[in-house]
Formats: structure tokens, C-alpha cells, sequence
């Protein structure tokens, strides 16, 4: 069962959650989380990074954040007075580490997500943990 909630007109804005059990492959959530911000979004310009940015944090929380669902979601907000797209996702927080950038090897094919979710943010980005100890990781972009 999948939850879904989208506002069709500007500002555009959208709560979807995926529970990890009810989908045969977790290689397609990244897919699925480009096709949300696509149904919310249309034609923006912003849709672009912000679906390099949600295919990055979906994957980290379903292969990090260890839970049974995934939530994602998307809010047109304001930050010192300018307009940004917050992009969070948001897992169980049953991981006791934290999302931060490393330094992959020359050989290795991970681990270079979040350095391009910090470019993409121009380091606009953070994880927080909420009262009921879920992990949060948002990231801002212009809009």
C-alpha cells in the first residue's frame, strides 16, 4: 500500500511514502521518487536536480536507514526571504549512522551521492533526527 498526496497547482508540493516490502526490487524506488517529483512538478526547471537529489536520498535510506518504508516529500518554502523547493526524505532512523560525505577510492563505484547533493544545494543540505527518532535528510534548491 502506497500513500500519495500532490497539490496540482503552484505551489507545487507532494507526500509520498513507500513501504520496502511491497516492492519486488529496491532498485526501482530512485525511479519511482523521479516519477513522483515528475507527476508534482511537470515541466520545471528545477525538476532535474531535484530528481538527481531524491534518486540520492531514497537510495541512501533504503539501503542505510535499514526500516520498512521510505517517505518523501516536496514543499515550496521560504528562507531569508527567498524561494526554495525543500526536498526531505525521511526513514525510520534505525541506522546509528549518520548521512555525511566520504571520500570514496579511485576504484570504488559508491559513495559520491552526497558530494553531488552538495553541489547541486551549493551545500544547502542537512539531516536532523525528529522527536520519534526518524531520519530526516532535506536538501534546498532555488526556485
Amino acid at each position: 500500500m502506497t500513500m500519495r498526496v500532490a497539490a496540482k497547482n503552484p505551489p507545487y508540493a507532494g507526500i509520498k511514502v513507500w513501504f520496502v516490502s511491497e516492492i519486488d526490487d529496491r532498485a526501482l524506488l530512485p525511479g519511482l521518487a523521479r516519477r513522483e517529483l515528475r507527476a508534482w512538478m511537470g515541466d520545471h526547471p528545477a525538476l532535474a536536480d531535484l530528481e538527481a537529489i531524491a534518486s540520492e536520498l531514497v537510495t541512501n535510506a533504503v539501503l542505510h536507514g535499514e526500516g520498512a518504508w521510505v517517505r518523501m516529500s516536496l514543499r515550496a518554502v521560504e528562507e531569508r526571504e527567498r524561494p526554495f523547493w525543500r526536498l526531505s526524505v525521511v526513514d525510520p532512523g534505525l541506522s546509528a549512522s549518520v548521512p555525511m560525505p566520504r571520500m570514496p577510492g579511485p576504484h570504488e563505484t559508491t559513495g559520491r551521492g552526497l558530494w553531488m547533493v552538495d553541489s547541486l544545494t551549493n551545500g544547502c543540505w542537512e539531516t536532523s533526527l525528529t522527536q520519534m527518532g526518524e531520519r530526516v535528510v532535506s536538501a534546498l534548491l532555488p526556485r
